[in-house]
């Protein structure tokens, strides 16, 4: 950061030490101007504003407006502002905790008996003060009212995620009893863009999962009749037909003609993709669902991430999330997001094909950039059912995928107006974060734009997200929240998917005690 001069005697001497450093720029001068803190003990370059041309051209001045930014990302002092000291040790022994394999990979067995042990009541109690506590903001919109109080301090911005997603497996639950399951839960992602709107203003964010609006099983029947078509130009535009009053049977019946029609000729595949009367009548409570969300997001100014999920639903919800694009992202507001997943292979193609047909129709690309969140299921599926593994072979070619992505983005930027696209780069990657810095240089996309924004897990890498906030980018934190039962799968998830990042988390961990420590003994604060 910059140091912030308090009276006309600092100044001066600060003059003085530049006069001295210019004339004997020794070694032991820089340190002892670190010393008296003239300097931040990592010096690193400094941003500059700029401001938009006429034509949509982003152009950088000589201005420096914003702190000095550590690209090796070590400011842990202003990493954790927003935490209070007891938060300080817990984060530092969750990451503990979660950093022993045996613990990972035998959570569902200690959460079975810590429930037959101390009790639904109690057992909810220990996690709320551990995992539940550092990952999640609360159960209810009125707990997470303060936590979004504190990022927002600190020019970090929430995007909430009320989490609740279904899975492909059986449900003895009647019909009508999911139904209303799947209307309570678009309540209450409306009402989760609402809290967004009171609490954080316009142009905010929230997350909703496609597979909390709809039976597993019927999606997954809509992933596999669209994955064998090529081209979704001849499908009808959904919510284009949605939105002019027509009746939701010739909604989905045009969407199953043409997928028949683009599949196969023989009767006995073709069966594969008619759907029952049941199903039709769901696939177009689900596109009503996610239509009274997209208005929500209209009326309030507030833009949807659709989620991604497992590959037996992702061709299902990337072609939804396309369609809400094609309909609500114009006028230069993105209301709607897509979700890529670069740990998948066929992620760079799919990225490819929706940028073309953003530009064809003109509507605003938005995209959030992920690693991915289902890799150890996807691999155990795929070797279940003998089909090729969906997932890179290693974390490099990942890492190679995520860049090219985020190129493909940024190639775009200059074939379209800057304002007619978006990308999150959504990562606690150090090195695809420092990747896509200096991609903006390149593009001379400027610090604070909202072309190209972070974003990170609550309780992860905040010493990357607070360094990026404080030097003027656009930050986010992905806030989960919602009752701990609902919760459990995303925590649980969480510990699986990124065991290689808490067993190497030595970073986090280590600043989480060393910030605890400069809070006990008062020699920072």
């Amino acid at each position: 950061m910059g140091y912030n001069f308090r009276n006309g005697k600092r100044k001066a001497d600060f003059h003085l030490l530049v006069k001295i450093k210019h004339f004997c720029p020794t070694k032991s001068t820089i340190c002892l101007c670190r010393r008296i803190q003239f300097f931040p003990t990592a010096i690193s370059h400094a941003s500059t504003t700029s401001v938009p041309n006429p034509n949509g051209n982003q152009k950088q001045e000589t201005r420096p407006d914003y702190p000095f930014l550590d690209t090796k990302f070590n400011q842990y002092q202003i990493a954790y502002r927003y935490r209070y000291t007891i938060e300080l040790l817990r984060g530092y022994l969750v990451y503990r905790l979660f950093s022993i394999n045996f613990l990972v990979n035998n959570q569902n067995k200690i959460a079975y008996w810590g429930r037959r042990i101390l009790g639904e009541k109690f057992f909810h109690k220990v996690l709320k003060l551990t995992a539940f506590g550092h990952f999640v903001g609360g159960e209810s919109p009125q707990e997470i009212i303060p936590v979004i109080n504190r990022l927002q301090k600190y020019h970090v911005h929430p995007i909430l995620d009320y989490s609740v997603e279904s899975d492909d497996t059986n449900s003895t639950a009647s019909s009508d009893h999911v139904q209303r399951m799947h209307d309570d839960n678009t309540v209450k992602f409306i009402e989760c863009i609402k809290t967004s709107h009171d609490i954080c203003g316009v142009n905010n964010l929230i997350a909703i999962k496609v597979t909390a609006l709809i039976r597993p099983s019927v999606l997954k029947k809509l992933n596999t009749a669209l994955k064998s078509i090529n081209n979704r130009e001849v499908l009808p535009a959904l919510f284009e037909i949605i939105n002019q009053d027509e009746t939701g049977g010739k909604t989905v019946t045009r969407l199953q003609q043409s997928l028949q029609l683009q599949n196969t000729t023989d009767r006995v595949s073709k069966d594969r993709f008619l759907f029952t009367t049941d199903e039709l009548k769901e696939i177009y409570q689900l596109l009503l669902r996610l239509n009274k969300i997209a208005q929500a997001c209209v009326q309030y100014k507030i833009s949807i991430m659709v989620d991604a999920e497992q590959t037996y639903f992702q061709n299902a919800i990337n072609y939804l999330a396309t369609e809400l694009q094609r309909y609500y992202n114009k006028n230069n507001i993105p209301f709607i997001y897509g979700t890529y997943q670069c740990y998948l292979k066929e992620t760079l193609m799919c990225l490819k094909r929706d940028l073309a047909l953003a530009e064809k129709y003109n509507y605003i690309f938005a995209a959030k950039l992920v690693r991915g969140a289902y890799m150890e299921q996807e691999r155990r599926l795929a070797r279940e059912n003998s089909y090729d593994d969906p997932i890179n072979a290693n974390f490099e070619t990942t890492t190679q995928i995520y860049h090219a992505c985020f190129d493909e983005v940024m190639k775009s930027t200059v074939k379209r107006l800057p304002n007619q696209v978006r990308v999150m780069i959504a990562s606690h990657n150090e090195d695809t974060i420092r990747y896509a810095i200096a991609k903006m240089k390149d593009f001379d996309i400027r610090r604070g734009s909202s072309i190209v924004s972070f974003a990170s897990l609550y309780g992860m890498s905040d010493y990357v997200a607070f360094a990026l906030a404080n030097s003027g980018y656009q930050t986010y934190k992905y806030l989960p929240y919602g009752p701990i039962e609902a919760l459990q799968p995303y925590l649980f998830r969480r510990a699986q998917e990124n065991r290689a990042i808490f067993q190497k988390a030595d970073k986090d961990r280590r600043f989480h005690f060393q910030a605890f420590k400069d809070r006990i003994f008062k020699s920072t604060n």
